[in-house]
């Protein structure tokens, strides 16, 4: 009988010890799978938001130069101009500042357009050595024209095609003496380069997920085989996607001219699993919070001034939006401060455009000292907007003098662009009640900030005009 009871409990004893073998290998197979979904939920996450965000850059990039070209002419001259004005000194002005940006910027072709009303847009001034368009000829219509057409930059997202190739395009218009739309600079960039640019940060996204998702079904067929093998072998490749996760993170950092440094992407790991199982468990926790850190600094980059490092009009457009949000729930509190470059076409014509960015710099940087870097916005080629939560009369006044004393300090440096270094100003608070949207307040900082712009070019004898952009 006790014979009977002891085989008895050694069957007890038995049956415990397959049940933990067999909870054992389904943790591995759930690890394995669960390996390759976040893969999958990784890849698909980040294409989508990597390819956004460089195509956010790219438009960026694409709105600078032709703004920058935009604010170098004249809208008073341009508006008038005619295919019988060619080589006349007006023609040629237009016709240089147009050159020198084909000759110098990495684009396909830049040139003038005119808008003839009811969506229908022809070629104006075109620098184009060979082929050029010809003065009065139709230009295709796209939504980002018309929307230069209506005083509002803008950049095509989709490709057109014209007998010329196909293309990306951004468009900025120029602005006469009474603020009406003069005429509109276009840019072309091939479509062959802008999809390259894009894809190439696509596939290298695509790649490692492939690669990824290939050793993962690998491991799985080999399960049965060598399971414990098998889960040590998952553990060393999700190793080595986070090494391609850091140089794809790398990646992003170089193509967008981001200075970060690399370690802000490396945590230190000094976890210690007790089996396979946990090490990847650990592993999956540890490349979430690097995806995480990695569209944090994608986000970042896109929204950044790739010059001066304040905050960019993509930025300044998402924070009008919230601001708006904010008005009609009627929890809005905040002042609007509008700071525009004095004589930076002055230095621009003078010496050239890499002055001409050292002045911007400096502006940026004496901002982000008063206000901060998140709260500083660069919207044009020489102006600057502040957006501060709420401020009383007197703190305004109270951050104006710093920024004064700022200025007094800079102007006591040598500067390699040798001027006086000064800057327009304006603010307005916002008025629950009587202001019916940001505009309105943004309308009131601007106007006295053209009126303090006014002022500084009565007192140094030099009347620019609006559109000019200095």
């Amino acid at each position: 009988m006790n014979g009977v009871i002891n085989k008895n409990k050694q069957t007890v004893r038995k049956k415990p010890e397959k049940r933990r073998k067999s909870i054992t290998t389904w943790k591995y197979v759930f690890a394995a799978t669960l390996m390759m979904l976040v893969n999958i939920l990784l890849g698909l996450f980040l294409s989508e938001k990597s390819g956004e965000a460089m195509k956010t850059l790219i438009s960026a990039r694409m709105l600078d130069i032709t703004n920058t070209a935009a604010d170098m002419i004249d809208g008073d001259i341009l508006k008038n101009i005619t295919a019988e004005d060619a080589g006349t000194p007006e023609y040629e002005q237009i016709m240089e500042v147009l050159t020198h940006f084909q000759d110098n910027i990495e684009l396909e072709y830049i040139y003038c357009i005119q808008d003839k009303g009811n969506k229908n847009f022809v070629f104006g001034i075109d620098p184009t050595p060979v082929d050029p368009g010809e003065f009065g000829a139709p230009v295709v219509f796209t939504e980002a024209l018309f929307s230069a057409s209506r005083g509002k930059a803008a950049a095509d997202m989709v490709s057109y095609s014209d007998e010329w190739g196909s293309f990306y395009s951004a468009y900025s218009p120029v602005f006469d003496s009474e603020g009406n739309v003069a005429g509109i600079i276009a840019v072309d960039f091939d479509k062959t380069w802008y999809d390259s640019y894009v894809n190439r940060f696509l596939w290298t996204t695509v790649l490692i997920v492939t690669v990824s998702l290939a050793v993962g079904v690998a491991l799985v067929i080999m399960f049965t085989s060598n399971t414990r093998k098998r889960i040590s072998r998952v553990n060393s490749q999700l190793v080595g996607l986070a090494d391609n996760f850091t140089r794809l993170m790398t990646e992003v950092r170089n193509m967008s001219g981001s200075g970060d440094d690399p370690s802000v992407f490396e945590t230190e790991d000094n976890y210690t699993a007790q089996d396979d199982i946990e090490a990847i468990q650990h592993r999956i926790i540890i490349l979430q919070d690097d995806l995480y850190s990695l569209l944090a600094s994608v986000r970042r980059q896109a929204f950044t001034d790739s010059m001066t490092g304040v905050r960019n009009k993509s930025a300044y457009i998402e924070r009008e939006r919230e601001i708006s949000l904010r008005i009609k729930k009627g929890s809005a509190a905040f002042t609007v401060v509008i700071f525009d470059v004095n004589g930076l076409k002055k230095v621009n014509d003078s010496l050239g455009h890499a002055y001409g960015d050292m002045l911007l710099k400096d502006a940026a940087d004496i901002l982000i000292a008063v206000y901060g870097c998140d709260r500083v916005y660069r919207v044009g080629g020489d102006e600057f907007i502040a957006i501060i939560n709420s401020l009383s009369e007197d703190e305004i006044q109270t951050s104006i003098s710093r920024f004064d004393y700022h200025i007094a300090a800079e102007n006591a440096k040598e500067k390699p662009y040798g001027q006086t270094f000064a800057v327009s100003r304006g603010y307005a608070i916002f008025r629950p009640g009587i202001d019916s949207d940001y505009q309105d307040v943004f309308r009131r900082a601007d106007h006295m900030m053209y009126q303090d712009k006014a002022a500084y070019y009565r007192t140094h004898g030099d009347r620019r005009r609006r559109q000019e952009g200095s």
